[in-house]
């Protein structure tokens, strides 16, 4: 069985600068990819105009990026002050998320 390689450690600084280095500095996108540890595919992918993964939005996901930032919030509020959600509550949330 081969040895899986363990998945890359790079940022988004990382990122940026490997692509400051192809685009202003003239070096190749595979000197880039070694020198910053990016995989090369991740980095031509990124020169071609896709985004983080982060920041993509998930077609199998129900809520929007600013529906979750906005139950998260209310989530940690009903923490703060001394209360857990329960699971009903929160599918409750969601769904009034939905509906909006």
């Amino acid at each position: 069985m081969a040895k899986q390689k363990p998945r890359a450690t790079y940022t988004e600084e990382d990122m940026t600068r490997a692509i400051t280095d192809i685009l202003e500095n003239g070096i190749s996108q595979r000197l880039a990819s070694q020198k910053w540890d990016i995989p090369q595919t991740t980095l031509s992918s990124r020169l071609h105009g896709q985004t983080p993964i982060g920041d993509q939005e998930q077609p199998h996901k129900l809520l929007r990026k600013t529906q979750e930032a906005r139950l998260v919030t209310w989530i940690l509020r009903q923490e703060s002050m001394g209360y857990a959600p329960s699971h009903s509550q929160l599918r409750e949330g969601v769904v009034a998320l939905l509906k909006q």
